[in-house]
């Protein structure tokens, strides 16, 4: 099976970005842009920048007159817990337009898929002490680059301008969707930019590569200290 450009043919079984008709499965035309959002949805992960930027990119396009400039947007937020049905009430409140989100739980098999179909990711990780890290390593791990939440030790995985974005604020979240989105799916060159980024941190951040640049030297250190 292969993917063609379905052009103006006659469809058969259908999903939102896929037709298939005999043994092959064609793209649509005027597709959406898949966004995944991996949460907890706990406080540490303030859920509501991503749903008022979504509003602000609306409001933005429709202000600009610019809005066949850009794609649908498909946000599916995965994981569960705490907060979720709060925030599925506020979007549904929200009745949003040519922006939709989505909800579920994936196994463990089925997540990378999503993440190598995707094509941004959004991490909305704070950090209360200022030193842990998100998961954002499954996320580059498939080709897949990220808009994230800025604090302190963040830049030691997101690598602006290289394999994602940092932003501050809903209303800087909002910029960069717009300024990557922009002419997708073919003209989209920051975007895909980033996503070669984040293909070649997949491909040289292996775990044997990392203890030896990084956590090798520092063990070391403290053995030798201790040997003292």
């Amino acid at each position: 099976m292969h993917i063609l450009n379905a052009g103006s043919m006659e469809y058969g079984d259908e999903t939102l970005f896929t037709t298939h008709i005999g043994n092959d499965i064609l793209l649509k035309q005027n597709i959406p842009a898949l966004v995944v959002s991996s949460t907890n949805w706990t406080p540490d992960e303030d859920f509501g920048i991503l749903l008022e930027a979504a509003f602000m990119v609306l409001w933005k396009e429709i202000s600009d007159g610019k809005q066949l400039l850009y794609p649908r947007l498909l946000f599916i937020v995965t994981g569960k817990v705490p907060e979720k049905e709060k925030y599925e009430e506020k979007i549904r409140c929200l009745n949003l337009k040519h922006v939709a989100f989505r909800t579920m739980w994936l196994s463990a098999e089925d997540y990378p898929l999503l993440l190598g179909s995707a094509d941004l990711g959004v991490c909305l990780h704070t950090s209360s002490s200022g030193l842990d890290l998100p998961m954002v390593v499954d996320m580059f791990g498939c080709g897949l680059p990220v808009c994230a939440v800025s604090y302190s030790c963040i830049q030691e995985l997101v690598k602006v301008e290289k394999n994602g974005l940092l932003f501050s604020s809903s209303s800087e979240l909002a910029d960069e969707l717009l300024m990557l989105f922009k002419g997708f799916p073919d003209e989209c060159n920051a975007l895909k930019s980033l996503r070669n980024g984040a293909l070649e941190t997949s491909s040289s951040a292996r775990w044997d590569t990392e203890w030896e640049e990084h956590a090798k030297p520092l063990v070391s250190e403290v053995i030798s200290q201790n040997l003292k």
